[in-house]
């Protein structure tokens, strides 16, 4: 009896070995994939020099962590037990997410924002970053005043950020303690309109209505704006186009409201990858339409900023109200600049200079926790093409 017993654990025991490697090898079952962005690592090839310096066992690591069979189910099995049973989160590997009492979900970078920390990110100087903000205040007044005779608007939208918005469901402060710094925007918010930079305060907008609207401005596990705040944002970006422009736009109107889960609202959730969703309010949301106004000018928006703009992308009829709609993706990736709309390409690909004249509107779009870079380099780019335009004409 006892023989046989040994025998039958011997074999579960093979057996579970050998099912990790019949899954990795051949994929017997399918999962679904887990969210958030990954990084493909290769299966390095043997080196001897590379396995004598220990890169080749590393690397090889790398790919098996990736790789191995019933990763899916398993990291997400892994993720729930850590949750049910000590609240933590962790969706990448050097990235813990903040979590409160009542269930509330922000990233950490937000929670340094609201603890001012944020800026100790990019200088423990508070002069040099200051020094940083008005530079690039000054490029956008200077590229402000160099369009406006061509007939485009540059203009600045400053967006919320969730730990603004939501600051009473934030965590309790217990590891920002130095000395409060300058925050991005603290400084825009009052810079750009010393300056005359054009600009339109969201956030500020958020601050005063955030008690009175009767739907959610963010989703209780999501890292945007709601569905609802990014179609008003969107309607208010619009009449704010036509004021500055003395224009007559095409309009957006609203549906009436309707309670469903949804999954851009829940996009910091996902990357939790849990088995079971995160008990939650409702969200409120709606459709979009636009107003049928023949006489109604359709310019183009070029729109250079942070993640936020997906939401306004996702929920309004844009390309019903604009011509065009390129948008570029922290002017890293550009988005819907191709003719055809499908074929996405780097901006480093791009005239910029070209792109932005053909434009009616060029809008930067960042929330707080974006604007410590803001423009992400758009406005050194634009004026070094300016200055070399310049210079050929001269030399011509």
């Amino acid at each position: 009896m006892k023989s046989r017993t040994q025998v039958i654990l011997f074999a579960l025991t093979a057996l579970l070995l050998f099912a990790f490697m019949l899954q990795q090898g051949m994929g017997l079952f399918h999962f679904k994939e887990l969210n958030g962005v990954t990084v493909e690592t290769m299966m390095p090839k043997a080196d001897f020099e590379r396995f004598c310096d220990g890169s080749f066992q590393a690397s090889t690591e790398a790919y098996l962590k990736q790789h191995f069979g019933f990763r899916e189910p398993l990291t997400r099995l892994y993720n729930q037990t850590q949750w049910t049973l000590f609240r933590y989160a962790q969706v990448e590997e050097d990235q813990r997410i903040a979590i409160t009492r009542d269930n509330w979900i922000f990233e950490p970078w937000t929670v340094e924002e609201y603890y001012q920390s944020r800026a100790y990110r990019f200088t423990d100087d508070s002069l040099e970053m200051a020094g940083i903000f008005e530079a690039e205040a000054l490029r956008l007044l200077e590229i402000q005043q160099l369009l406006e005779p061509y007939g485009t608007h540059l203009f600045v939208a400053l967006l919320p950020g969730k730990e603004q918005i939501c600051a009473e469901h934030l965590p309790e402060n217990t590891q920002y303690f130095k000395e409060k710094k300058i925050t991005a925007y603290d400084f825009y918010s009052k810079r750009l309109n010393e300056l005359g930079v054009n600009n339109i305060n969201l956030a500020e907008w958020f601050m005063q209505m955030k008690d009175t609207v009767d739907y959610p401005l963010y989703p209780q596990t999501g890292t945007h704006w709601s569905n609802l705040a990014a179609i008003h944002s969107a309607d208010t970006l619009i009449r704010y186009m036509e004021w500055l422009s003395d224009s007559n736009m095409v309009n957006i109107k609203t549906a009436s409201t309707f309670q469903r889960s949804l999954k851009p609202d829940t996009d910091l959730e996902s990357l939790m990858n849990l088995i079971w969703p995160i008990k939650k309010a409702p969200n409120y949301l709606t459709e979009a339409y636009y107003d049928y106004d023949t006489t109604a000018w359709r310019p183009q928006l070029l729109t250079i900023g942070d993640s936020y703009y997906w939401n306004i992308l996702n929920f309004t009829p844009v390309w019903d109200v604009f011509t065009r709609v390129p948008y570029w993706y922290y002017f890293s990736t550009a988005y819907f600049s191709q003719p055809d709309l499908k074929q996405d390409c780097k901006v480093s690909d791009l005239n910029v200079l070209d792109e932005v004249m053909g434009s009616d509107f060029v809008m930067l779009a960042y929330s707080t926790v974006s604007l410590y870079k803001m423009s992400n380099g758009f406005s050194e780019e634009l004026l070094r093409e300016i200055k070399q335009k310049q210079e050929l004409t001269t030399a011509n």
